[in-house]
């Protein structure tokens, strides 16, 4: 009996061993980088939940603005997060960092966010000493007021060309006296404002897409005269001229500040924005302002020899806030017209003389109210002008500066 093996076996033996090594070892590889895979998995949750953390934190805090501050939540050394709240024209943009490691090997992750606080509960705010507000047309005021001592009035039928008030109430919910109003937030926040008009631009136009996360430097962008034409402006940007800056409708904005003497929105134009003229701002017909949009004039720090406007004309809808503030007496009062058939659904806070033809679901505060008839020009009257505080939406928030509650809110995820 013959028991020597062929020598082939001998090579068989070798393929067989080679496959088992290369399939043990492929095992032991998959083994190894699952488990590498788990572990950044389980990092990154444990990020975003201290990131998440963070952003409680933040929201949790009553100061206005925080800069830069990192800590070690739970003092171990591991997990760590910096927060961070700071102003972006008039909104708040807060903005959260965790990491863990350090050098190449530090895993991080970032969120950032736009804050707003609840709008007051009012419909209609009133300075005092100014005279009795009067109510013509369809007008409806609905949803608590603060009026002067003089109170509200019906319209008389001759000012409004035999339009007298079609109401059952002259306002519709509570009234009250008018209260003072703290200004020295605001006034913390246009001084902050006012610098900006002097920033040089950071970049040249190179491209037609310009987009900045918040967490990057700001990119300013300038000159004497601006258009938007076809441009994509989103993010950390801002528009700074000398002269003026017209939004064209074939152009797309997000989240960007303009500053200039004059600006002019063009008919068509849809996107957020927010606007800051000091000469006069223009808001054509067809426009679409999503939230959170802001359109203001910016008081000036000397006396002027004429009235700086913003006029919000026909057909426009609006999600966001109007502001015209003033820290000093004028005698040339900033204007601010709404005109039929647009909608605001926001807040509309005028230092000066509002006409207000439209609709605003949401809460007004202005000096007092002016009305332009082909008869005259009349103070304090309201004919077929809509305020109805019940109908804003109840998600809707404000920016901080004008929130009458301490808690914080996110406003937009950036």
């Amino acid at each position: 009996m013959n028991n020597q093996l062929p020598a082939r076996a001998l090579f068989y033996a070798v393929i067989v061993s080679v496959f088992v090594a290369m399939l043990s070892a492929a095992i032991l590889l998959s083994s190894y980088h699952q488990h590498l895979l788990l572990g950044y998995y389980q990092n990154q949750e444990r990020l975003m939940d201290n990131c998440q953390s963070g952003v409680e934190l933040l929201l949790g805090t009553s100061a206005a603005l925080i800069p830069a501050t990192t800590l070690d939540l739970f003092q171990k050394h591991r997990d760590s997060v910096r927060l961070e709240q700071k102003a972006w024209g008039l909104l708040d943009v807060g903005m959260v960092k965790s990491w863990s490691g350090a050098g190449m090997y530090e895993d991080s992750v970032v969120t950032t966010f736009l804050l707003g606080k609840t709008t007051p509960n009012y419909a209609l705010s009133l300075s005092e000493g100014t005279a009795p507000l009067y109510v013509c047309g369809n007008t409806r005021i609905v949803g608590k007021a603060f009026l002067p001592t003089e109170g509200v009035e019906r319209g008389y039928f001759h000012v409004v060309q035999g339009k007298p008030y079609t109401g059952e109430k002259l306002i519709y919910g509570k009234k009250e006296i008018v209260r003072p109003t703290d200004m020295a937030v605001l006034k913390e926040r246009f001084e902050d404002l006012e610098a900006l008009k002097y920033k040089n631009a950071t970049i040249n136009l190179e491209a037609d897409s310009v987009v900045q996360a918040f967490n990057q430097p700001t990119l300013i962008l300038g000159g004497d005269n601006f258009n938007t034409q076809n441009l994509t402006l989103k993010g950390n940007v801002m528009v700074i001229a000398n002269n003026r800056i017209d939004v064209s409708p074939h152009s797309i904005l997000e989240d960007v500040i303009l500053l200039a003497p004059e600006i002019r929105i063009q008919s068509g134009f849809q996107g957020s924005l927010q606007a800051f003229a000091w000469d006069s701002l223009l808001v054509e017909t067809g426009v679409f302002l999503d939230v959170p949009s802001v359109l203001s004039l910016l008081p000036y720090s000397n006396k002027t020899t004429f009235s700086p406007e913003l006029i919000v004309e026909e057909g426009v809808e609006m999600f966001g806030t109007i502001l015209v503030p003033s820290f000093q007496y004028n005698s040339y009062k900033s204007k601010v017209t709404i005109a039929p058939m647009t909608t605001i659904t926001g807040q509309v806070w005028v230092n000066g003389v509002l006409q207000h033809k439209g609709t605003v679901y949401g809460s007004v505060f202005c000096d007092e109210f002016l009305l332009k008839t082909p008869a005259g020009v009349y103070e304090n009257y309201l004919l077929d002008a809509v305020i109805d505080r019940t109908l804003l939406p109840t998600y809707y928030l404000t920016p901080s500066v004008l929130g009458e509650q301490e808690s914080k809110h996110i406003l937009k995820y950036l």
